[in-house]
This record gives C-alpha cells, sequence and structure tokens, in this order.
C-alpha cells in the first residue's frame, strides 16, 4: 500500500494522519501504527454491508436524508412508538436524495420506504434538565467510592444497601443527588482486579455490590453466617478491615451467595426472577454463561481467565460446545442469573430510596470509557469492538509519558451497522440508576485516542465517532430515563468541544485544582463557569487535607528532602489560600492555616465554602473531603505504593448523621448555596 493509499484508508475509516497535543504541537501519525488500526478497524467490522442502515437518528424538528436513491416518488410509512402512524409520499431532491418530512415526536420509530425497514431515532435537542428542590436553590450532592462504604457484618466490601442507607442520611439532610462509583460487571473470579473503570461488562451489574436485605430477611441471613462457623470470624475480621481485601472479601461475599442460592432460590425460582430472566434475553445469558464458562475454564489451567486464550470452540458464544456446556451446567449458569437479578433489585431499591428521602435528582451511576477485552460483554459481541486496539491518552500536561489503559471500545462501523445496540445498552444501564450518569472521558463522544495492541501509550492516534448520532442517542435516552449527564471533560479537550456539550445539556466537570487563570493562579469562585458541576476533587485526584499535607506525593512526604518540590507546592498552597480568602471573607485575610492535621481542617471547610459559592448550578463533594480524609481512592498508574480502590470510610454510614465534620461541612454548603 502507497503511503497516500494508506492516507486515503486511513481518513475513510476514521483515523487522524496528524493530530495537535495539549501543548498545541502537530504530530504525524506513524504509517506504523495507521496500518496496524486499520487492519483492526476492518477486522471488528460486522462484516454485514447493507444498502442501509438499520437506525437513522435526527434530532426533533429537523429533515431526514435518507440513504435511498431509486429516482421516483416513493410512499413512506412512519409507525410511531406512541401507536399513531404518518404517511404520504416523498420524492427525490436534486441530489437524488430522498428526504423525510420533518418529525417533532422523540423516541423510536419504524420507517417503512420502498420494501425497506428502518429505526428512526429522532431525539429532543438536549439532554434532561436538573432537578432541584426548589427554583431558588442551586443544588448539592455527595460522590461516594460505593465498596468504601462501611456497615456491620457487611464482609468487608460497601454494598448497594449502603448506598440505599447513605441516600436516606443525605437526601433527609437536603442533598439533591449521590453520584457513585461505577457498579459495571468486573472478573467474579478474580475480586482482586477490583478497578471499577475496567468492566467486564457495562451492560451488567458488579454482583460483590449487591444488598441480600432486598431478597433474604435479616434473620435468615444471620442463620446462614450461624450455619458456617468459620464465617463468623472471617466476617468479623473483614468488616473491621482499614483496607479492603479484595480476594478475601470477595471470595466470602460469593461464598455467601451461593448458599443462599443453593438453599433459598434454586429450588423454587422466585416468579420475579423468572421474569427478569425471560427479559433479559440472550444478552443476559450469554453474560451468566461467560461467568459459569470462565469459572468451569480456570480450574483447568492459567489461561482459563481470558477467553482469546479459550480453545477454539468455546471462543465464540454460539456454537454448539458453549450450548453444550450451558444445558450441562444449567444450576450453575442460574447462579449467576440471580446474582444479576439481586443487583438489579438492589440498585431498584437504592434508587427508589433515594427519591423517597426526598432527592429531585437521586442516584447518578457513572459510565466508565471502555472495556476490559477480555471480559464478557466483548465475548458476547466480538464484533462491537476494536478487540486488538487499547484506548488511552496522548502525553499531556499531567501525563508527558501519555496513557494506555488496557481497555477497548466500540467499533464505529460495527455501531452503524448493528443500530448502536450496544451503545444504547450502555446507556439504558447507566441510567437504571435513576438520576442520571457521569459519562468517563466524554470526549470519547466525538474522537478516542487508539493504540495498537503492545505499542506504548504515544504510539496511537485519535479514532473519529460517529459524534452525531452518538450524541443524539445519549439526548434521547436521557430524556427518556428523565436523567442528566456529566461529562468527564479533562485532559486533552478537542477545540470548542465544551461549547458543543453545553448546547446538550452535557455538564462538564469544574474541579478546583484545574481551575486555574491563564497566569496559573486559583480561579475566583464566582468566575467558573455555569456550564458545569463544581467539585472540590475526583477519584483520582488529591483530597483537599491530602493536598494540604502533600500527602499526594508518598515519596516526598516521607523524604521530605527535595526541596524544589516542596517549595513549588508551598507556592501553590498560598494561591489557593489567597483564593479561598478572597472568596469566603469580607474582612481582611485570614492567617494561612499550618501545614498540620489542624490546618488542613481549615483549609478543607474553606474549600468546600468557596466551591459552594460557585454559580454552577450543582457542587458535588467527596465523601472523602466530607470526612476531611488524606487518602485519594486511585492514584493513577500507581498499583503498588498506593492501595488503589481499598480505602474504607474510617465510620459506619449510621455514624454519618452524627459526625461533627460532616455536620459542618453540610451547613457550610447550604448556607453557600442560599438552600431555602
Amino acid at each position: 500500500m502507497t503511503k497516500r493509499d494508506l492516507h486515503q484508508a486511513a481518513k475513510q475509516a476514521g483515523l487522524a494522519i496528524s493530530w495537535q497535543d495539549a501543548f498545541g504541537k502537530t504530530h504525524r501519525t506513524d504509517p506504523d501504527v495507521l496500518q496496524a488500526l486499520l487492519h483492526t478497524l476492518q477486522t471488528r467490522s460486522s462484516g454485514e454491508e447493507k444498502n442501509y442502515p438499520s437506525l437513522l437518528t435526527v434530532k426533533v424538528g429537523e429533515t431526514t436524508s435518507l440513504p435511498f436513491r431509486k429516482g421516483g416518488p416513493q410512499s413512506f410509512l412512519l409507525k410511531h412508538e406512541d401507536g399513531t402512524q404518518t404517511e404520504g409520499r416523498i420524492s427525490p431532491t436534486q441530489n437524488d436524495i430522498f428526504q423525510l418530512p420533518r418529525c417533532y415526536k422523540p423516541g423510536y420509530h419504524t420507517l417503512e420506504l420502498g420494501g425497506t425497514e428502518i429505526t428512526l431515532a429522532v431525539a429532543p435537542e438536549t439532554c434532561a434538565s436538573l432537578k432541584f428542590r426548589n427554583e431558588q436553590s442551586r443544588g448539592w450532592g455527595l460522590t461516594v467510592q460505593i465498596p468504601a462504604l462501611r456497615q456491620s457484618n457487611d464482609t468487608g466490601i460497601g454494598h448497594l444497601g449502603s448506598v440505599a442507607k447513605l441516600a436516606k442520611i443525605a437526601g433527609l439532610q437536603g442533598a439533591d443527588a449521590l453520584m457513585m462509583s461505577p457498579l459495571h460487571a468486573l472478573c467474579p473470579i478474580h475480586p482482586e482486579r477490583c478497578s471499577p473503570y475496567s468492566p467486564s461488562s457495562r451492560r451488567f451489574l458488579n454482583p460483590l455490590l449487591a444488598d441480600l436485605r432486598t431478597c433474604f430477611s435479616k434473620q435468615l441471613i444471620h442463620t446462614v453466617y450461624r450455619q458456617h462457623p468459620d464465617w463468623a470470624a472471617q466476617i468479623t475480621e473483614r468488616t473491621a478491615e482499614k483496607l479492603i481485601n479484595w480476594k478475601a472479601a470477595g471470595t466470602l461475599r460469593l461464598q455467601v451467595l451461593r448458599v443462599l442460592y443453593e438453599k433459598h432460590i434454586r429450588p423454587c425460582p422466585p416468579q420475579d426472577m423468572l421474569s427478569f430472566i425471560q427479559e433479559g434475553g440472550s444478552p443476559l445469558k450469554n453474560h451468566a454463561v461467560f461467568e459459569a464458562l470462565q469459572a468451569f475454564l480456570k480450574t483447568r489451567g492459567p489461561r482459563g481467565d481470558n477467553w482469546r486464550l479459550w480453545e477454539a470452540p468455546f471462543k465464540k458464544p454460539d456454537t454448539p460446545e458453549v450450548a453444550r456446556f450451558a444445558h450441562t451446567h444449567q444450576e450453575e449458569v442460574g447462579f449467576w442469573l440471580f446474582l444479576q437479578w439481586l443487583a438489579v433489585k438492589s440498585l431498584k431499591y437504592a434508587a427508589r430510596t433515594a427519591r423517597e428521602a426526598g432527592m429531585p435528582i437521586g442516584l447518578i451511576a457513572d459510565i466508565a470509557v471502555g472495556l476490559d477485552p477480555s471480559g464478557a460483554e466483548c465475548w458476547s459481541q466480538q464484533d462491537h469492538f476494536l478487540i486488538g486496539a487499547s484506548i488511552g491518552a496522548p502525553p499531556d500536561q499531567l501525563a508527558p509519558a501519555g496513557q494506555n489503559w488496557g481497555l477497548t471500545t466500540f467499533s464505529p462501523q460495527a455501531l452503524q451497522q448493528n443500530g448502536y445496540e450496544a451503545f444504547i445498552a450502555m446507556l439504558r444501564a447507566g441510567f437504571a440508576a435513576g438520576g442520571g450518569i457521569r459519562f468517563d472521558h466524554v470526549m470519547g463522544l466525538e474522537r478516542i485516542w487508539l493504540i495498537p495492541d503492545g505499542g506504548n501509550s504515544n504510539e496511537g492516534t485519535y479514532l473519529t465517532m460517529p459524534q452525531a448520532d452518538l450524541k443524539n442517542l445519549l439526548a434521547l435516552e436521557s430524556v427518556r430515563a428523565g436523567g442528566m449527564v456529566i461529562g468527564e471533560d479533562l485532559g486533552t479537550v478537542p477545540k470548542g468541544f465544551r461549547s458543543r456539550m453545553a448546547e446538550k445539556k452535557i455538564w462538564g466537570m469544574n474541579v478546583m485544582w484545574f481551575m486555574k487563570t491563564p497566569s496559573n493562579q486559583f480561579m475566583a469562585p464566582a468566575a467558573w463557569p455555569t456550564t458545569g458541576v463544581a467539585m472540590t476533587t475526583t477519584h483520582d485526584l488529591p483530597t483537599v487535607a491530602g493536598w494540604w499535607l502533600e500527602m499526594d506525593n508518598p515519596a516526598q512526604h516521607a523524604r521530605n528532602k527535595e526541596q524544589t518540590a516542596t517549595a513549588a507546592r508551598q507556592n501553590e498552597r498560598n494561591t489557593l489560600w489567597a483564593m479561598l480568602t478572597a472568596a469566603t471573607s469580607k474582612e481582611e485575610p485570614l492567617p494561612m492555616p499550618p501545614v498540620s492535621p489542624a490546618g488542613a481542617t481549615t483549609v478543607v471547610d474553606t474549600s468546600i465554602q468557596a466551591v459552594a459559592s460557585t454559580p454552577c448550578p450543582l457542587i458535588l463533594v467527596p465523601m472523602e473531603d466530607f470526612l476531611g480524609m488524606t487518602e485519594q481512592p486511585n492514584v493513577p498508574g500507581d498499583q503498588k505504593e498506593h492501595p488503589n480502590w481499598r480505602n474504607r470510610y474510617p465510620i459506619m454510614v449510621k455514624e454519618i448523621v452524627q459526625n461533627k465534620d460532616i455536620a459542618r461541612r453540610i451547613a457550610i454548603i447550604e448556607k453557600a448555596r442560599n438552600v431555602k
């Protein structure tokens, strides 16, 4: 292939032959990178070329151009979702393209034209609006790492029952929203693979987060515990631990779930569960078969946890060998179906509890940017994803070497060929939380950094996504669910992207650490843009107390020798405190707090007050900052020095309402937000 042919093929596939980094420098994509990515894109298209798409999207009131060229007038019939119909005849334009009359009804409608049937997805102009307690107030909420929540006898991992209890407490205290860490299914045979942002599936849930009490009584659960005396010591030990022991706690949780299933569900499955399985159809069944098959093959060798290394008959879900396995292991498959049913019941209960506690927004779910290519969803729908390439980010200020997340993403061609089924299913799973979604790396709606397998993070290029369709479907699903959309827009952001997000009512993230002026000073809260939600920090960034005490640099904090780094942080402390006092004090500037735990407490309070005073319509404060914690949930790229995704909150959920620090900080927020 000549260079010219390569570039032409790359452009046609949506690959950038040149790109601009965060520093404004233009780079040419290496030809070997283009060749490798083209191979992956071509391999992972569905191969089912059609003369027409199975789904078209259009905004309400827009003219729909149809991909038919037949020369003469054509009759059409548009069957609306509500049962009404529109019919007529249309003629081709001068360019020999048919245009359908404008449709003003949002929804998924069926178009019949010339013997062809396609889905017409008519989207509202924007995603759903924010909902507050009254028109005068601006909202506030909290963000929480679900596994970090602590309750008695929780076997060492927080769950959706803890979320429900927290939502009830927070709602009664005036909170409008509670944003949760991702609920995605992970790898149950390896609980230690605990990053919620490396999911096996984004359409199904992590059963370790299920709440037993949504299906089993407290008395029955304790009876089961008593029948297994060896569990008592384990439960006590796991529950009391400061850090989550994922392998031990996850194994224990699954053992408890299995006993409950075997004794109280399998002999006579509830009708509710049977209906759930029937409604879930083949996607749910395939997920459960994968879980059972993965657990079975893991016992036969070290390659069992990666389907790409399985024997050929098991590498695809629709082979006779997989069907035979599912039939001979019906009870095991039934166990994994039960776990999904229980997890969904748990989520529904938590969402209902949040609304009943007065939260107008409710629970906000987090959607990860990609998938583990070795997981269930990629096995079930291999042609839908770019298996053979990884997504990440090019070099920028935060990661000068770039980032390779080891995840894969949707194939743009397969999305279009399959009516965006996988994307829609992912959105619906997220909006099931009731209040909305946080879309991780939302820039992926327009373009995603793609790296060939085995390549370094900077050996990639951008892949253009079908952004008009994706945004239309996002708006349609958002409005249908009545859920807001927050887009994580940190990192290298395309020019004009945030304005395009605002037009769709996709709220950006105004995180205090990044709200800087061109001169690198912290921006006054009054100047923060109203197109984003205000946040003190995120799970990937230092807590306020941790930053003040420089705990986000453990090596520096321990050695305390590299004076240049300490001097730089001290200068940042000066500029932060200057912003905070200017924003929150009408008197003379307050003296800067010392670099001590007591000083950090003052800075946390003042930071929350400043962020709450912004004109942003919603403020979300992490539980870590409500509690004044120094440890952040995750340090990107740091798997040895920092206990990523293992920290637990130091108090029980039931103790939150009595916690003086939390009560004081809620009062600060409500005063700054002018809540009435």
